[in-house]
């Protein structure tokens, strides 16, 4: 696993080779070309390219190139903010990241269906095979369990919600307040329910899809704004919530041009959730207005900390325990394919020598002959059930070669 996230990397930084979801497909057809599997986890606080490979450091080097010339960004700007991690560490951190203990708000619910979006997108473009799909349901599985079985599940806090908390923060109560929020998606549906939850006083939504946003705003009784009517409605709100997967500026200089900043009666709030970031950040020097993105909700995340932090010592055994298992499928994989040659090769053999004397077991009947083979089936059974076994359960690749020397399995077990 290649990647950079909050911790490593500023947002400007993130920004610039995040992978928005219209992408994400061609992106992952850029490296099939030269990668059998890749999952791209692109989020606001992380983008992490996961692989399986025998070519570790080139595989890395390979990563690292791909996302600074697919991103097309400066390799010095970059390089510094990158991390890796190999084998059983990377799936020990996609494990953590699923369970929301890597991120900026211990426990967040977000993750984990970003998560799962990740290995669907990967599955439609065909770029995940066996192990790496094996990998992201064991994470989700522990994603899942992590939160079922301990305090990390317990009253989450969500970005969306953070966010929220901090507008009311800013701005006391929101009762009087009017808010537009551009975005109906994952994060947009949770920032929606969260400003009805508060009890703001009226609440718009917009989307590049009008109908996603009339379906949000029939839940939860809001009015909507065609997408290209975004300059009137900004106007005319209070507090403006961005949360899109757009690649460009949906707010800017242009935009804001057409906003008499200086005749209102209090200072704009705009809080931009999204990465790459909607609003142009040289608007944060812009007169009576109040400009926000996801890191500053950083103090937000540091309340409670050590509650959150007792939460996830809590559930680090479990992750470790399903780290544990989850190498031990891994391992298994290499036997998989010279435990099924060996079968075959015996069955075959079954099949040939039970043909080979069936003209000479003519005076059975064919129950009778049903018997003879269900005796065989059996006895190759039993012969091979230890061996299968042990397979299964080796740690070393040199045990599964001599078991491939010693029944002449090589050609088989390379198919």
């Amino acid at each position: 696993m290649v990647g950079v996230n909050h911790r490593s990397a500023p947002i400007g930084v993130r920004e610039s080779i995040a992978f928005p979801q219209d992408c994400l497909k061609d992106a992952l057809a850029h490296l099939n070309q030269t990668l059998e599997e890749a999952v791209i986890l692109s989020t606001c606080n992380r983008t992490e390219i996961y692989s399986a490979t025998e070519t570790v450091e080139e595989v890395v080097d390979g990563l690292k190139r791909f996302i600074i010339n697919y991103r097309d960004v400066s390799e010095s700007d970059i390089t510094p903010f990158f991390y890796s991690k190999v084998g059983e560490e990377a799936v020990l951190h996609l494990f953590n990241v699923a369970s929301g203990l890597d991120s900026q708000i211990v426990g967040e619910s977000e993750i984990l269906g970003q998560v799962r979006s990740a290995l669907r997108i990967a599955s439609e473009v065909e770029t995940v095979r066996v192990p790496m799909v094996g990998l992201f349901h064991a994470a989700v599985r522990v994603g899942r369990k992590t939160r079922e079985e301990t305090a990390v599940g317990r009253n989450p806090l969500s970005i969306s919600f953070a966010a929220v908390q901090m507008v009311q923060r800013k701005l006391g109560s929101l009762m009087d307040k009017k808010a537009l929020l551009v975005g109906a998606g994952e994060a947009g549906s949770l920032v929606a329910s969260a400003l009805k939850t508060v009890g703001v006083g009226h609440l718009s939504i917009s989307n590049r899809t009008l109908l996603k946003a009339e379906e949000l705003a029939s839940d939860l009784s809001a009015s909507t704004i065609p997408f290209d009517s975004l300059n009137d409605s900004i106007a005319e709100s209070d507090i403006v919530i961005l949360a899109t997967n757009s690649s460009t500026h949906l707010i800017n200089s242009e935009t804001m041009a057409h906003v008499e900043m200086d005749t209102r009666d209090s200072p704009l709030f705009i809080l931009d959730l999204s990465v790459p970031r909607d609003v142009a950040p040289e608007l944060s020097n812009m007169n009576n207005l109040s400009l926000f993105n996801i890191d500053d909700l950083s103090h937000i995340a540091e309340e409670n900390l050590e509650e959150r932090k007792r939460a996830a010592e809590e559930a680090r055994p479990i992750v470790e325990g399903e780290v544990s298992a989850f190498i031990d499928w891994w391992d298994s994989l290499d036997a998989i394919p010279t435990i099924k040659a060996l079968r075959e090769r015996a069955e075959s053999i079954r099949e040939t020598e039970l043909l080979r004397v069936k003209s000479k077991l003519d005076a059975l009947s064919s129950t009778e002959f049903e018997t003879v083979d269900l005796l065989t089936r059996v006895i190759v059974n039993k012969l091979l059930h230890d061996p299968t076994l042990a397979l299964k359960n080796s740690k070393d690749k040199s045990e599964i070669d001599v078991a491939r020397n010693l029944f002449g399995l090589w050609d088989e077990a390379e198919k």
